[in-house]
């Protein structure tokens, strides 16, 4: 496996295991993260402190119950590409979609990722 395919696992492994410091140790100090639509988890999030409290928006607004699990990696010496399936609920709604998410890799650590929803009104009701 190519070594962004498995610095991307190990990344889902500390999101999915809560261990934020582990996720920010695979960040550059100006990486940044695309989150499209326009619900409040929406917006662009610039370094690794940003990109983690994020992180802990997602948590908090599903009461913990999101969930973002690797479906497929593809990775070359540039960026890995996953496609990730994301559930949770909250307040009486579920998200069950599918994602595709861009990470640039520089050096073994994340520099930018972009956010691909399938369906961006589904996201933007969820989290509203």
């Amino acid at each position: 496996e190519h070594p962004n395919a498995v610095l991307t696992r190990k990344a889902y492994n500390a999101f999915a295991s809560g261990d934020l410091e582990a996720l920010k140790g695979m960040m550059t100090d100006d990486s940044v993260w695309h989150e499209p639509g326009t619900s409040p988890t929406a917006g662009n999030y610039k370094g690794a402190d940003q990109i983690t409290e994020f992180f802990v928006k997602l948590f908090d607004i599903s009461n913990g119950t999101f969930k973002a699990e690797v479906v497929d990696i593809l990775a070359d010496d540039d960026r890995a590409v996953v496609i990730q399936h994301s559930t949770a609920t909250r307040d009486g709604k579920k998200l069950d979609t599918r994602e595709a998410l861009e990470f640039e890799i520089r050096d073994g650590k994340f520099v930018k990722t972009q956010m691909y929803p399938s369906d961006v009104g589904q996201e933007n009701s969820f989290w509203s």
